[in-house]
């Protein structure tokens, strides 16, 4: 009985071991091609393209923002702007969370942020997209202190969607460079 469960089980190692070495083999060849570029790579292969961006005049406080922490990810450069970034601002909606038809005492503050850049000097639209943010924060009594409020969280909003911004545009470099 012994002797006849070795002498079953061993075609099956075999086998369970072949199969092993056809798939490690089968998953190199599929990620041969692909590659992990760390993200100071991507800071570095990106950076002259992203300096080389011509940031929107300010207008609105969101604006201003929005160009201060874009400016801050970015880094300052005197050099010849190549590119022409233009964003829209959606202003800043307030909802109360509620929960089974019961409202609590959590506002939910909503913004988005559509965007386009160009080539200064083709005029072409290289890439454009949209993306959202949104932020929590407790219901206030007062109406000055639900209008600071909504003031404080459409400003952290901003500055979450210029960072969601600088890494798509990153990424669209890196795309473009790779």
């Amino acid at each position: 009985m012994w002797c006849a469960k070795k002498t079953l089980l061993r075609p099956l190692r075999a086998f369970s071991a072949g199969f092993v070495l056809i798939c490690l083999s089968a998953l190199s060849f599929i990620f041969a091609g692909c590659s992990v570029q760390p993200l100071s790579d991507i800071e570095q292969i990106t950076s002259v393209q992203m300096r080389a961006i011509e940031l929107p005049e300010n207008k609105t406080r969101e604006q201003q923002i929005m160009n201060q922490t874009l400016s801050g990810l970015i880094g300052y450069s005197a050099m010849d702007k190549r590119y022409r970034l233009d964003f829209q601002l959606t202003q800043a909606t307030r909802t109360a969370l509620s929960s089974a038809g019961v409202s609590s005492q959590l506002n939910n503050t909503t913004m988005s942020l559509s965007y386009q850049l160009y080539d200064i000097s083709s005029g072409r639209m290289l890439t454009s997209g949209q993306t959202n943010a949104t932020a929590t924060s407790g219901n206030i009594s007062s109406y000055y202190g639900q209008d600071v409020s909504l003031q404080f969280a459409s400003e952290r909003l901003v500055k979450l969607l210029a960072d969601k911004l600088h890494s798509k545009l990153q990424l669209y470099f890196a795309s473009v460079e790779g």
